[in-house]
């Protein structure tokens, strides 16, 4: 994660629109989920949720894949999520699935596209805690800066539209889609196929509304 190994929290001095507040929430739960399987807690919390409604089709297709979430968040064990995690992402050598920007943008890690984020990153204030081992380009890692840019901090403002989606289109939209597809197709993916069947229906959303912009 940036900044900390935790799930990064600010101070909201200033009123946040209640659309960006939401988003702002998926980010911060799809960060917490792709940096560790979820705990008792957090499986609960997913739980009784409220459904997320729209008009529009993927709209409709989110709250669809929410419910399909939510359900097997109720039916899952965080022991069966532990393991079902460690083996995705985790094991000796490499791991089954590999949610890096840079691998899915140049075929390898730490190559060219996370020495870019990381410049960016520097020029927008932020820096890797060094207690974690994951590069900049993990997806929970972005996905922690979506939410920070949404929403400010004590020191800084929200970050407009115009930069959210200049930061979501280099550095996440070039790959995010695929990566969620291969964590929904992966054969050992169960819990997470529905986790990634969500993300990847929350950022079809992003991608279609930053095209609007």
């Amino acid at each position: 994660m940036m900044g900390t190994s935790q799930p990064i929290r600010f101070e909201q001095p200033r009123g946040i629109d209640v659309e960006d507040q939401v988003r702002a929430d998926f980010y911060a739960l799809l960060a917490n989920l792709f940096f560790r399987a979820p705990d008792e807690r957090l499986l609960q919390a997913i739980m009784i949720a409220p459904e997320p409604t729209s008009d529009s089709v993927l709209g409709d297709a989110m709250g669809k894949a929410w419910a399909a979430l939510a359900a097997a968040s109720a039916a899952v064990t965080s022991d069966a999520v532990h393991e079902e995690f460690d083996q995705l992402f985790g094991g000796v050598g490499r791991a089954q699935l590999m949610p890096y920007g840079s691998f899915y943008l140049a075929g390898f890690l730490n190559e060219r596209p996370l020495a870019e984020l990381r410049s960016d990153l520097a020029r927008m204030g932020f820096s890797r805690d060094d207690a974690t081992s994951e590069t900049e380009d993990h997806l929970a890692a972005l996905c922690d800066v979506m939410r920070a840019i949404i929403l400010g901090d004590v020191a800084s403002a929200p970050a407009t539209l115009e930069t959210q989606q200049q930061f979501f289109k280099k550095h996440l939209q070039p790959w995010i889609l695929q990566c969620c597809d291969a964590t929904i197709n992966n054969q050992n993916s169960n819990y997470y196929k529905r986790v990634a069947v969500f993300a990847k229906s929350f950022f079809e959303i992003e991608i279609q509304a930053f095209d609007m912009q």
